[in-house]
């Protein structure tokens, strides 16, 4: 490879030739790169948590792995690349954070430093990007993939941040307030639930999942992906 190649350029030319030349690697598409990308984006939260850095480093190269692999794919069918996932990456960045940049993406003068402000900028960013244009996605934008505790209680922000009529506030009661008040105490009350889940034989995270569905129109139909090589 030419000298002057950076590692990523490197790592790129890599990924073509296993793509090209293996078998295994030629067969994988993005349904049956799902699975993988659930995988490793928990497993970089586990080096995370480890708070090892050569581990991380390691898992976040698997993760960008799997976004070679998706954009490869992609390009395979025509529909975009690297390039494009990068291009669309820092427009989205530019626009979404005004409080940065101005509208021709030039470092402003006087920087927004409240951390409120940021936050509503960025929504109306978000929010001028939807106008005129069909919904995509359901869950407030949300995947529906996402673990039901997960989806729960982000659910319940974008809820409250668009000034709904179903605060989470109103869903907590004062006995819950008492019971619950640091981490440790909202760990244990999550195990009790839990286990009293396993008592009634109730799978927790589908019930949940339901009551999402049933009050905020969750989409709850997060599907599967086939069968496919393990992991190697």
């Amino acid at each position: 490879m030419p000298e002057n190649r950076t590692q990523l350029d490197q790592l790129n030319a890599t990924v073509r030739i296993l793509r090209s030349r293996c078998a295994w690697t030629g067969a994988l598409t993005h349904e049956s790169l799902r699975t993988y990308l659930i995988e490793e984006s928990y497993e970089v939260l586990d080096a995370i948590a480890e708070q090892n850095p050569a581990l991380l480093k390691e898992e976040l190269g698997d993760l960008y792995f799997q976004i070679l692999l998706h954009s490869v794919i992609a390009e395979e069918q025509d529909h975009f690349g690297l390039e494009d996932v990068a291009e669309t990456l820092n427009a989205k960045l530019l626009r979404r954070n005004r409080h940065i940049f101005d509208e021709h993406g030039q470092i402003r003068q006087q920087i927004i430093t409240d951390v409120d402000e940021i936050i509503r900028v960025w929504d109306a960013a978000k929010q001028a990007e939807r106008a005129g244009q069909p919904k995509k996605r359901k869950n407030a934008g949300l995947p529906a993939g996402l673990p039901s505790l997960a989806l729960a209680q982000k659910l319940l922000d974008r809820h409250a941040r668009a000034g709904s009529a179903q605060p989470a506030a109103g869903l907590v009661t004062e006995q819950v307030r008492e019971r619950i008040v640091d981490e440790l105490s909202l760990a244990e009350e999550l195990m009790a639930l839990s286990a009293r889940a396993e008592e009634l034989g109730l799978d927790a995270e589908s019930v949940l999942r339901a009551a999402l569905s049933q009050q905020y129109g969750a989409e709850t139909d997060a599907t599967t992906s086939p069968k496919s090589p393990s992991k190697r």
